[in-house]
């Protein structure tokens, strides 16, 4: 996008000089730049200057000179404007992060893993925070680890290598002290590729300013809206890029192992076009508003496929890490993968088809979900295969209702039950037959829990 407008500029600042007089931006001839290398990182701002210095432009203010020459309205100007202060304030919740691992090959003794991080939760006062990733950013399961415990944050404006740290091929990092914010791996799930991170006590936390990112409530985004990623792409530190949803849901192969070929794992993810590289792991990707709608995970790197990056979305995610936080809790640290009570069903897509909305102008797709095998307890003694699952609701043991949402998607059902613990009641709307019945399922507290 930058290219094109930076030569509609040109091309509208070329009129401007025929008319006007000479002018120079200092480059050399379009023959020697017949390869595009020429103006391959001029920016709107490098052109605006220059545009300035054609007589009469001296007092150009940005306003007018993106009126002038590209035709912005108003209303577009400030879209622009807003676009821009929205994705600055997630630059300012994100973070480059290294991971330093140990081996015991004679060879290899460290390596030096990149990734990006958002923060969650800040105590500025005490220099404490919460950080997501993903999982393999954190993990490797041929080092004495397995799970890193040398785990350094950067912030925006102090990831730059050779500036605020420095690290080599033997994988030591060091000059970092004044930049370096280390933190734990607190909980972390191979299964979903989540890690949560913990920071304790961090100077360079108290004497800086950071912006703690905050979940989309919205359970489902649709194909076509505005996204932006933003991490620590190809480890040169955190930066931007845009695009839309590609995909709203679909599932992905990823192996995480270094040691085994056949240990791959099936994610639930919503597809990009925003560009995602190496180092993207674990970074956020922001809608219009801010709001973080998933954790960038991977991208395809096929070379014949180009704009398909995959992240993990908001829904399962934030649930995600409640159940690893309650999990941390509980277990009094570190805790492996997560467990939680289980329905202990099969489901099925038995028919599905998409509606445009001419109020919300979306295509919204629908899932008819049924029961296809029941597997124990306890849905053995409550639900029946051919049920149609049509809503899910969650009651704690206070009366309180943290879950209840109709399940037009498959997936629905998966990302509610990481909201169930033990003592909790799951009402499941089924229909039945002819009609709809509520079946209530109190999970007891050591009930049937399941490890992932």
């Amino acid at each position: 996008m930058k290219k094109i407008i930076s030569l509609i500029v040109c091309i509208c600042i070329a009129a401007t000089v025929f008319f006007c007089g000479c002018f120079d931006l200092g480059g050399k001839s379009g023959r020697d730049g017949r390869d595009g290398l020429d103006g391959q990182d001029v920016s709107i701002y490098e052109i605006y200057e220059a545009a300035k210095t054609v007589p009469g432009n001296e007092n150009l203010t940005l306003d007018e000179f993106l009126k002038k020459y590209l035709s912005y309205s108003q209303s577009e100007l400030s879209d622009l404007v807003n676009k821009q202060k929205v994705i600055n304030r997630s630059l300012m919740s994100s973070c480059s992060i290294l991971s330093r691992f140990s081996y015991n090959s004679s060879s290899t003794r460290n390596k030096v893993y990149m990734g990006s991080g958002v923060f969650l939760w800040v105590d500025k006062a005490v220099g404490d925070a919460y950080v997501v990733t993903n999982c393999h950013v954190v993990y490797d399961y041929s080092s004495r680890e397995v799970f890193c415990d040398d785990v350094r944050l950067y912030l925006y404006g102090q990831d730059v290598k050779g500036i605020n740290f420095t690290y080599d091929g033997y994988g030591n990092i060091a000059n970092d002290d004044n930049y370096a914010i280390h933190a734990r791996v607190m909980a972390a799930s191979v299964t979903y590729d989540i890690a949560l991170l913990r920071v304790k006590g961090s100077e360079v936390i108290k004497n800086n300013e950071i912006i703690a990112a905050s979940f989309c409530a919205a359970e489902d985004v649709h194909v076509g809206e505005f996204v932006y990623a933003v991490g620590n792409a190809s480890g040169e530190g955190v930066s931007a890029a845009e695009g839309i949803i590609s995909k709203d849901s679909e599932y992905i192969s990823l192996n995480l192992s270094d040691v085994s070929s056949t240990s791959s794992k099936s994610y639930r993810v919503m597809r990009t076009s925003a560009a995602i590289n190496h180092g993207n792991s674990g970074g956020g990707l922001f809608n219009a508003s801010g709001e973080l709608v998933a954790i960038v995970n991977s991208k395809d790197d096929e070379s014949d496929v180009d704009n398909m990056g995959y992240a993990l979305p908001a829904s399962n995610v934030k649930r995600l890490l409640k159940l690893m936080y309650d999990n941390y809790a509980e277990n009094g640290g570190f805790t492996e993968g997560i467990s939680r009570p289980m329905l202990n069903v099969e489901t099925t897509i038995i028919d599905s088809y998409a509606k445009y909305d001419n109020d919300t102008g979306l295509a919204e797709i629908y899932e008819t979900v049924q029961v296809s095998s029941v597997n124990g307890m306890p849905a053995i003694k409550n639900l029946k295969v051919g049920d149609e699952i049509r809503a899910l609701k969650i009651t704690d043991s206070n009366g309180t209702v943290k879950e209840n949402i109709k399940v037009t998607r498959r997936h629905h059902i998966g990302d509610v039950m990481l909201s169930a613990r033990g003592g909790d009641t799951l009402t499941v709307t089924v229909k039945r037959g002819n009609e709809e019945v509520d079946v209530n399922i109190l999970f007891n507290s050591d009930y049937n829990l399941h490890y992932d």
